[in-house]
């Protein structure tokens, strides 16, 4: 309930954009752990120099909150100044690492750049990490130092992109959700963070698995014309080779012309023009997730040696053809598969 209430809140105050340029609305400030300790510290030298009457150390303590209230304002207003802009990220597969990239742009209000360090995690982290590593959780929070200048390119006038991995382990179609970014700069008393929202989704494909699948030839019109009219496959096949002639051979086959000219009879073969489309299916008695990993390394294999393929798996069917547009269609149909097994319900017997 909280979290879903937090959600609202935020898609209200910060909705979702492919583009964001922070705005008062959409950034927090805190103390850190460390400011809050400076805090502390300043406030127990204010009463020791009033009870003691010490003018240094309550002149001390003044200088310290000045620098509490200088560094509140300057760090809201130096992580004000980022700007992001999101690139749609590249279908990848499940239980792998994929990549959502980031550019920083100039801010719409013509500030100077952000400066300083930036840290980015997912805010629904644990629904992208496997639950069984520690580990994983201190990945998917990445540091990108930010250096002063007048704009966020490096010395090759390229702009600074940032790669934030990004894992799901179930295929589909994922939204991204929020990214928190935050930054202590410039003395580490504050923390100014974030939750954008940047409107992306992204394919997750299948585990591939190595295996065999059912590959049924398919037959379109041609080869049917070929194999129902056997008179004319010399006219619809390529030409192999010559061989001698022997005797019963349909005299269609002769090649009159080598006869001629060399009196030696001679037979012309022909090699046959039937296609090499296949429809990749999977074989029977496989559970299904390993079916849809066997189909999805063989779709692979076909697509990487050029041929023309289709793909039926229970409800899927798709055509044969050929190109990468074909093999992303194969690929995220069975991304987004749904078994639903057809329960036939029992008849009640009549008592007797």
């Amino acid at each position: 309930m909280i979290d879903k209430r937090m959600r609202e809140w935020l898609n209200k105050r910060i909705p979702a954009n492919s583009e964001h340029h922070l705005t008062l609305n959409s950034i927090f400030i805190l103390p850190t752990g460390f400011g809050w300790s400076f805090l502390i510290m300043t406030i127990c030298l204010f009463l020791l120099g009033t009870n003691y009457q010490n003018n240094l150390m309550l002149l001390l303590s003044y200088l310290c909150l000045s620098v509490m209230l200088l560094t509140l304002f300057y760090s809201h207003q130096n992580f004000a100044r980022l700007a992001l802009k999101a690139r749609t990220p590249e279908p990848f597969y499940c239980h792998q690492q994929g990549t959502f990239q980031l550019t920083l742009v100039n801010h719409k209000d013509h500030l100077k750049p952000c400066s300083g360090n930036l840290s980015l995690r997912w805010l629904n982290a644990n629904t992208q990490r496997q639950p069984d590593s520690k580990s994983a959780q201190n990945q998917d929070s990445i540091e990108v130092a930010l250096t002063d200048g007048d704009s966020y390119q490096n010395e090759n006038q390229v702009p600074l992109t940032v790669l934030v991995p990004i894992r799901f382990p179930q295929r589909g179609k994922h939204s991204l959700g929020r990214l928190t970014i935050t930054s202590d700069f410039p003395l580490g008393l504050y923390k100014c963070w974030t939750h954008l929202d940047f409107n992306q989704e992204v394919w997750v494909y299948p585990q591939p698995i190595e295996g065999p699948a059912q590959l049924l030839r398919h037959l379109d019109n041609n080869d049917t014309k070929q194999q129902s009219a056997a008179p004319n496959e010399a006219s619809t096949s390529d030409f192999y080779a010559l061989t001698d002639y022997q005797e019963g051979q349909p005299l269609n086959r002769v090649a009159w012309k080598h006869v001629a000219k060399n009196e030696k009879w001679v037979t012309k073969q022909f090699s046959s023009q039937q296609s090499d489309t296949v429809v990749v299916s999977a074989p029977p008695g496989l559970e299904v997730e390993h079916a849809i990993s066997l189909l999805t390394h063989n779709v692979e294999r076909q697509a990487a040696r050029n041929n023309s393929f289709g793909l039926s798996f229970y409800h899927i069917n798709i055509p044969p053809n050929c190109g990468a547009k074909h093999l992303q269609q194969c690929l995220e149909s069975l991304a987004t598969f749904e078994f639903s097994p057809v329960i036939t319900p029992h008849k009640k017997r009549k008592p007797a």
